[in-house]
């Protein structure tokens, strides 16, 4: 397991994973970025009510020329003042589920929720690799912006190490 710092479009790994919550609109963080890399697909999606950000949806893009990644998936993750660890464990379960049925060998993944509410990103990364540890032969990285990276990469590096 690793941290990656470069550009989403940079990424070349079979899948990129990021999180919905179904109360942040206009869209943030990764699934923002795949959503404008998609032309605003995963918005418009959204307003003709196929995808909500409910915990368990889920929506699988296909590359486009502007994604080096063979696919990009967005996972619900129900509303961001109800996202605790709990859910963030029940997540990266589903997260690993959706990966072993695509049959994906190496991907990307943001850290579910870290920066809201009780979850900083030590402890959310600290959590998702617990659960992804069970994944056998697989490559999985962790996607953050490079500000996150800079503020507070030493202690992730020091999570993913240990």
């Amino acid at each position: 397991m690793k941290i990656l710092t470069e550009r989403l479009t940079k990424i070349e790994d079979e899948l990129i994973v990021a999180g919905l919550f179904s109360d942040v609109r206009p869209l943030k963080g990764l699934a923002g970025e795949i959503d404008w890399l998609f032309n605003g697909e995963v918005s418009r999606l959204i307003m003709d009510g196929k995808i909500s950000g409910q915990a368990g949806d889920s929506l699988l893009l296909v590359p486009n020329n502007r994604l080096k990644a063979g696919k990009a998936l967005i996972l619900g993750m129900g509303k961001k003042g109800d996202f605790d660890s709990t859910c963030l464990r029940d997540m990266t379960k589903i997260l690993l589920q959706k990966v072993i049925a695509l049959d994906v060998r190496r991907f990307a993944v943001e850290i579910f929720g870290a920066g809201y509410k009780a979850l900083d990103y030590p402890a959310a990364l600290g959590t998702m690799t617990s659960e992804l540890k069970k994944a056998q032969d697989m490559e999985i990285s962790f996607f953050v912006d490079k500000n996150t990276e800079k503020e507070i990469g030493i202690k992730l590096k020091g999570i993913l190490d240990s």
